[in-house]
């Protein structure tokens, strides 16, 4: 009887077991369940997805397929000398771009329509028959979005004339369209309008890769207004003669018949110039003249001798190679570092080579070459400008440099150093300003230049002037505000902007002075001279001054008077100094001093 009983407790503890362990799917069973389906439904998700943005592709490509086809053929039936576009070269009956709704996908349709010169008999001027409308070519492109993607088709056909080529009542118009440089500029559009023709024109075409636009069979007249720009570039064109251009400099082109005009244009890429105006700066600086070590934070191989750095050395035989750090510097205030210079005797077996390091996390390291370029080698010329480190990423600075020599009898001498910041530079708004560029599209009746580009303006609460998207040229910048003198213009005004740049140019004014000259130094290539030492002498008066960064500076009120009888001595390592005599000295006087 007890192993009855002992036997049926086994038996209920065993099915007990199994009943708890079919309860359901444990936690962890679950999550790999759901994992499972979310691959495999995800998976065909996707898949479906995929194939249905696959069908609605193949759908919208059918349409614009068939929509190009029906076009192509319906261009093609017309007769030759009806094949041609509204206001377009040819002209005939087909519109230039129209839409098209298919299975509620809109279509864009452009038709381009051109004669084009076979290489059978010649290209252009090498035309055997100096005609350049051999045969039409039809271009049919139509565009259509899907799900926010934009989609392109086009089709090209040749269409030839049954007689023979012919220039009957027609020309042609060779555009040019050259850069900055004189360099072809390609995929220019070049737009064409003539209003006095039978059938307005108003026609697109492209330059090739050698910057060349034809339009070919234009029907013979005057005034063809012509347009030529680029995305990104700017825009040159004719200009028809007006009560405020009588003369303009590019009239529009004329058609000949059976013979080729040719016109000329310049375009490149757009630019950026930021006006500021600012009062005086206020400077401090770190040097040392290396009189003591107390400004060095370490040396190698490399000494203190005759109140210079020098190569260690012993009984006139020098190390090859030394190098000095000096403390850094961690200005307080600081509104935007300015320079860094030195002052080194070198001999052609020598060389002292500076570099400038910035705490990284503790460490003094190289300022890279992206923001200071050349650093990683060292400058062996003097002043460095550093206005464009950002003073939130290099707060704490700390010159560098490497002393070598191939003679280990020479030692190259590093006599001072010092790092050079601006601790205030005022901001001043609401100061009325002109610009004005060198290129001119025309005269007055009185003959006077019509310039492409005069403006006027005012700087904002910032003292900000921001010209975005302006053409390459040579603007003047002008304080056109009463109250104000200007005491430098950097980069200095007139300033050749370049294509694809951007630039600011700081206009530095304050208080009107009574006596005032400023003196610009560069040289031939114009480009600033700084550091340069000016001289102003005249009866009573011997004043010294050191050029800037932008190769400028002034001399303002103080013992100066009025005369035209000063003597100006202009002088820089390097260069042949320049004397100028009869240099005039009034309340707003400018000269620029050029040194070979």
């Amino acid at each position: 009887m007890w192993n009855i009983k002992k036997h049926m407790q086994k038996k209920t503890q065993f099915s007990s077991a199994y009943v708890f362990s079919n309860k359901g799917f444990s936690f962890v069973e679950l999550i790999i369940t759901v994992a499972i389906f979310a691959l495999v439904f995800g998976g065909l998700f996707a898949a479906f997805q995929s194939m249905i943005i696959l069908i609605s592709n193949s759908k919208a490509k059918a349409g614009a397929l068939a929509l190009m086809s029906s076009k192509m053929e319906y261009i093609r039936s017309l007769p030759y000398n009806d094949i041609g576009t509204i206001g377009g070269v040819p002209s005939g009956p087909i519109a230039q771009t129209s839409t098209t709704t298919i299975n509620n996908i809109k279509y864009n349709e452009r038709v381009l329509i051109q004669y084009v010169d076979d290489p059978a008999d010649g290209i252009g001027a090498a035309d055997s028959n100096a005609i350049l409308a051999d045969y039409k070519q039809v271009k049919v492109e139509y565009t259509w979005n899907v799900r926010g993607k934009l989609k392109k088709a086009a089709l090209v056909s040749n269409i030839v004339p049954v007689g023979i080529e012919s220039t009957a009542g027609g020309g042609t118009i060779r555009v040019n369209v050259f850069d900055a440089d004189a360099n072809p500029v390609d995929a220019a559009e070049v737009r064409f309008v003539n209003n006095t023709t039978t059938t307005t024109i108003d026609t697109l075409r492209y330059t090739d890769s050698s910057g060349i636009a034809y339009l070919s069979a234009a029907p013979a007249a005057a005034n063809y207004e012509i347009t030529v720009t680029k995305s990104g570039y700017s825009t040159d064109k004719t200009y028809t003669a007006t009560t405020s251009n009588p003369n303009p400099v590019t009239p529009p082109a004329a058609v000949l018949e059976s013979q080729i005009s040719t016109m000329n244009f310049q375009i490149d890429e757009l630019s950026n110039l930021l006006i500021r105006t600012i009062g005086p700066a206020t400077y401090d600086t770190f040097t040392d003249t290396f009189t003591d070590s107390s400004l060095i934070a370490t040396t190698s191989s490399t000494t203190i001798g005759a109140g210079a750095m020098v190569l260690t050395g012993t009984g006139g035989i020098y190390a090859t190679s030394g190098t000095v750090q000096a403390t850094s510097t961690s200005p307080a205030t600081i509104d935007s570092w300015y320079s860094f210079s030195f002052d080194a005797s070198t001999t052609a077996s020598t060389s002292v080579k500076v570099s400038l390091l910035y705490n990284n996390g503790g460490v003094m390291m190289l300022v890279p070459d992206a923001d200071l370029p050349g650093n990683s080698v060292g400058f062996v010329n003097s002043p460095i400008n550093i206005t464009y480190l950002n003073p939130a990423t290099y707060n704490e600075l700390a010159l560098k440099a490497t002393l070598d020599t191939l003679d280990t009898t020479e030692s190259p001498e590093l006599h001072q150093w010092g790092l050079k910041y601006i601790t205030n530079q005022p901001t001043i708004a609401n100061v009325d300003l002109s610009m004005q560029g060198a290129k001119v599209i025309g005269t007055d009746a009185s003959s006077k230049p019509i310039y492409k580009f005069k403006e006027t303006g005012t700087t904002n609460a910032s003292g900000q002037w921001s010209h975005n998207n302006i053409e390459w040229d040579t603007y003047t910048v002008e304080v056109a505000s009463t109250g104000y003198s200007v005491y430098e213009v950097c980069p200095s005004s007139p300033y050749m902007l370049n294509p694809a740049a951007s630039t600011t140019m700081d206009i530095t004014i304050d208080t009107p002075a009574t006596h005032l000259l400023r003196v610009i130094v560069t040289d031939t290539t114009n480009n600033p001279i700084a550091d340069a030492t000016v001289r102003l002498q005249n009866i009573g008066v011997d004043e010294l001054s050191s050029t800037s960064l932008c190769g400028q500076t002034y001399f303002s009120d103080g013992s100066l008077y009025d005369d035209d009888d000063y003597l100006l001595t202009v002088s820089a390592p390097g260069y042949t100094t320049q004397s100028l005599a009869s240099t005039t000295v009034s309340s707003s006087s400018t000269v620029t001093v050029i040194l070979n």
